[in-house]
């Protein structure tokens, strides 16, 4: 059969049935394949975020303590290199029964003017201090300075006496850091016990 002049062939169109129709989609294989895949690179991948987490916590304690030790050499500039004295420590380097709050608050109002904030006081991996450090009256305190006597140049002289030490093993292994006059960090098994509450 000829087409007639002036119009269009004919064309065919196959017939569709539901059954041949085309379906777009992934089969159930392929998506277990794929949730398997995510679910191996989640577990590799989990116990990365919590080394950079526990990596980026010690970062922040360690700034911490830089800033009490950059606080503590301002004062002592000022105030002609005399340690703060304490008035929670008696004669004899013995500590006098008082309140942890007396003595944290003490500290914190001491080095205030100089910058730190009562946050630098906390060590991220404290997670009692920080859950609990909303109570303007209760002083938490992560990090205590070390007592000296008030000679001039003393806190100096002493080179392997930490200026301020981490109270409680808050880091892998119990450990806790130290920080010394000359700025150096160590850190070590936790001097301190558990932190001031």
């Amino acid at each position: 059969m000829t087409p007639r002049s002036g119009t269009a062939p004919h064309t065919m169109l196959p017939h569709s049935s539901p059954s041949r129709r085309c379906v777009s989609g992934y089969t159930l294989v392929e998506l277990v394949v794929v949730v398997a895949i995510i679910a191996t690179l989640a577990s590799l991948l989990i116990p990365a975020f919590g080394y950079f987490k526990r990596r980026a916590q010690d970062a922040v304690c360690m700034t911490n303590l830089r800033n009490l030790h950059t606080a503590l050499s301002t004062r002592l500039h000022d105030h002609a290199f005399i340690w703060p004295q304490s008035p929670y420590m008696k004669e004899g380097d013995l500590p006098q029964s008082t309140s942890p709050d007396a003595e944290a608050k003490w500290w914190y109002e001491t080095l205030k003017p100089y910058g730190p904030s009562r946050e630098t006081w906390l060590c991220p991996c404290d997670r009692h201090g920080f859950v609990n450090n909303n109570d303007p009256d209760h002083y938490l305190t992560s990090y205590m300075p070390t007592h000296f006597d008030d000679g001039p140049n003393v806190a100096y002289e002493w080179a392997n006496q930490p200026w301020v030490i981490e109270l409680g093993g808050f880091h892998e292994g119990g450990k806790g850091n130290l920080i010394f006059p000359d700025g150096h960090m160590e850190k070590r098994d936790s001097p301190g016990g558990d932190s001031t509450r």
